[in-house]
């Protein structure tokens, strides 16, 4: 008596159902890997705007005279012409700040901010990521 061969439908069934797991748990890791890889130009946009004020600043010497876009001798669509950032801001109130909203593609929840904090110590610009940035909590950053 011959025996048929081939595949039993239970059996291609069953590596189906194991496909479909594999993909349901790799699927939600690729798509969080993709959005990281996005924010990658939210961090170097604002990467950019701190080496345009670190040169202001050794040239002023006043941090004042650093916190526009103007005093910067740029334009801010210079550094939000990536279409993964949305906007970048500076402020100059106690502290100086730099904040980078990214796109909703960019981003795991609408708008993640990447907040870089300038201190003054001997005369050189420190820059360290603020704990308030919203990407830290989103694992973006």
């Amino acid at each position: 008596m011959l025996r048929p061969s081939g595949f039993t439908m239970l059996e291609l069934m069953i590596t189906i159902a194991i496909i479909g797991l594999l993909v349901s748990l790799a699927l939600p890791a690729y798509n969080n890997h993709f959005k990281r890889s996005k924010f990658t130009e939210v961090v170097l946009a604002s990467n950019g705007v701190q080496r345009a004020v670190e040169l202001c600043y050794n040239k002023n010497i006043d941090l004042a005279k650093c916190d526009t876009f103007t005093e910067l001798g740029r334009k801010k669509t210079d550094f939000t012409s990536p279409k993964n950032v949305a906007n970048i801001e500076i402020t100059n109130s106690g502290s100086f700040i730099i904040t980078s909203t990214a796109t909703a593609d960019a981003s795991k929840s609408s708008g993640d901010t990447y907040i870089m904090q300038a201190q003054l110590k001997s005369g050189r610009l420190i820059w360290q990521l603020s704990q308030t940035s919203t990407c830290i909590s989103g694992g973006t950053c």
